[in-house]
């Protein structure tokens, strides 16, 4: 019986490590400009595996890029967003929220980059990309229904969702970056903009830190 169990352990233990090369080998491959070799048969090249066991361990393509994109989101700055949604209120939880992703946004820019360059040219990208947007959207649907009554939003409440959501794309914070900085130093930038469309107080400028003369004697 224990070298029955013995035997088990080692081979979970070793699918584990495969299955784990294989996304470090999918990620790795979105990294690269040509999203369009992205293949199952590509990544098993890399990863130093069959295409048959990139197939048993993810089913598709598809699903092979939902996990990449959840190992992301999990070891990423994603991990925190427990605390954004703890948090009461809506503004501040937003603040949080749009801090989370200019750090996610950053951090995986060019496979973000990458992968919205190539939309529409793979149902499977386009499909990823997809469940990618509307877990942001469930995000912001559950902040938005924390806005009180001292909160006046700018646009139709019809329309709240869809423009918040809008601000929080990776195309709307990279746009705002232009090319000489990041989405996370534009993360002041979205927090302004969607406080104004939720109707909440703006952010206080910072100050900055007062510079001392010194003086000769």
């Amino acid at each position: 019986m224990r070298k029955r169990t013995y035997t088990a352990v080692r081979r979970r233990r070793a699918m584990d490590e495969g299955r784990e090369r294989i996304l470090a080998a999918a990620r790795d491959l979105l990294h690269l400009d040509d999203v369009a070799s992205f293949s199952l048969d590509a990544v098993a090249r890399r990863a130093g595996v069959t295409r048959m066991t990139v197939y048993n361990q993810f089913g598709s393509k598809a699903g092979l890029l939902e996990e990449v994109f959840d190992l992301l989101i999990q070891r990423g700055a994603f991990r925190e967003t427990g605390a954004a949604l703890a948090e009461e209120d809506a503004a501040a939880a937003f603040d949080m929220f749009i801090g989370i992703l200019g750090r996610f946004y950053t951090e995986n820019e060019a496979v973000l980059a990458a992968l919205s360059g190539a939309a529409g040219s793979d149902p499977d990208l386009d499909a990823a990309m997809r469940h990618r947007s509307e877990r942001r959207r469930r995000i912001v649907e559950q902040l938005l229904a924390r806005i009180g009554r001292d909160y006046h939003p700018t646009v139709a409440q019809r329309e709240l969702a869809n423009a918040v959501d809008a601000l929080l794309t990776f195309g709307t914070f990279r746009a705002i970056a232009g090319a000489g900085r990041t989405s996370r130093d534009v993360v002041p930038v979205v927090r302004q903009l969607v406080r104004s469309t939720i109707g909440a107080p703006p952010l206080a400028p910072r100050r900055r830190a007062p510079t001392t003369r010194r003086v000769n004697h």
